[in-house]
């Protein structure tokens, strides 16, 4: 709840009647080819919120894109424009919270990761207009599947390298590691087997979630959790926007992968959740190889890090292109208690102002706040009036 925004940002496409079958869309929108065939890169990239922002070259410019193992490429209108980049067809996508809009499919000449160089890459023209936070990681878009199945790539967290290669024995670190098999559905998502209290579960893997463990309302419903707490609000954020819902988080009583087990973890889950989830902060306990072309996964163990209890504020934050508001508010925790509310604007935390001519900045160093600290002065505005609340963290229970 203060870990991470719950951004999750493409997980269907969904075929409608443009003129072209389902076959020939989706071959289009997760075409690719490596120009080489013997390669090693080494790339540094920011851990941005639990997303992995890596630098992106399209013809001169580079744009910082989000790393998504469960999304598909995209470019905005200003690349396609300044590209001249070709509107091949017109496709409706879902964001996993299925929100749906109707978008652009075109094809990029060339892209490059480092001196690697992919060409004739499928791309969804998306500006993500209805989620103007997703704004703030990233002005290129998405690097997707269709490329990430081209090639080997190791996710070094520890060190903020992603490494990619032609070939898996050219990685490091596959000593004491662990090969799990991968499933490519039919638009590519990769789903593995992970335990949750002692059940196997499909999960998709997912770097467009920061977080760690999502589920389905389904598969949350075959559990008997000793704690679940509602949270009113907004649901996740998708590319199309952020669905209005209610969300849960359960505590978990273990969580095996790869022969580690984790505990004090906790899951999150909505009525709208396509699939169950593992994010990108399984990078903070494994070395992460993809070997999509192959079907695998090879997690190295960097250690079982200590995980203490979830402690929540008991609100979250979300940004439209003016302000900073509260998204959702989580019962029974403490901010419900004091009552702050739903869509309250966000005036200042801990004395630091929000900034409204750079929204972003003041949105990243709210959330760096609210993760580092176990109390908060918060300020905010409702109906024309200042308020003021002090929040203390508690664990859920």
């Amino acid at each position: 709840m203060t870990k991470r925004l719950f951004i999750i940002i493409f997980g269907s496409l969904t075929i409608c009647s443009f003129g072209q079958s389902p076959k020939e869309q989706l071959k289009v929108a997760n075409a690719a080819s490596v120009g080489l065939t013997d390669f090693y890169e080494e790339i540094s990239f920011t851990d941005k919120g639990g997303y992995f922002i890596i630098p992106v070259t399209i013809s001169s410019q580079t744009y910082d894109y989000i790393f998504d193992t469960g999304g598909y490429n995209t470019v905005t209108t200003d690349i396609m424009t300044k590209n001249m980049l070709p509107e091949l067809m017109k496709v409706s996508v879902g964001s996993s919270n299925q929100i749906k809009s109707k978008i652009i499919l075109s094809k990029v000449p060339r892209l490059n990761v480092g001196d690697v160089q992919f060409t004739d890459v499928g791309v969804f023209n998306f500006d993500f207009d209805e989620a103007p936070v997703i704004k703030c990681y990233t002005n290129g878009g998405l690097l997707g599947k269709g490329v990430i199945k081209q090639a080997v790539w190791q996710i070094d967290y520890q060190n903020k390298i992603i490494r990619l290669a032609d070939k898996l024995e050219k990685m490091p670190n596959l000593g004491n590691s662990v090969k799990l098999k991968v499933e490519l559905d039919k638009v590519l998502n990769p789903f593995i087997q992970v335990e949750i209290d002692g059940r196997n579960q499909r999960f998709m893997l997912d770097f467009g979630f920061g977080g760690f463990i999502s589920l389905t309302e389904k598969t949350a419903s075959e559990y008997k959790f000793a704690t679940t707490i509602e949270a009113t609000g907004e649901g996740a954020i998708g590319a199309n926007g952020a669905s209005k819902e209610s969300m849960y988080v359960s505590n978990l009583a273990t969580v095996k992968i790869a022969g580690q087990r984790f505990t004090n973890q906790v899951a999150f889950y909505s009525k709208s959740n396509n699939y169950n989830l593992i994010g990108s902060e399984i990078a903070k306990h494994f070395i992460v190889t993809l070997n999509f072309k192959e079907g695998e996964l090879i997690l190295t163990p960097i250690g079982v890090l200590p995980t203490d209890p979830f402690k929540s504020f008991g609100i979250d934050m979300n940004m439209n292109e003016k302000e900073i508001y509260i998204s959702r508010i989580y019962k029974g925790l403490n901010a419900d208690k004091i009552g702050i509310r739903l869509n309250d604007k966000v005036v200042s935390v801990n004395e630091l102002r929000v900034d409204n001519l750079n929204l972003c900045d003041s949105f990243f160093k709210l959330r760096k706040t609210l993760h580092q600290t176990d109390s908060l002065d918060i300020k905010i505005i409702r109906d024309n009036i200042e308020k003021e609340f002090k929040l203390q963290k508690t664990e859920l229970r």
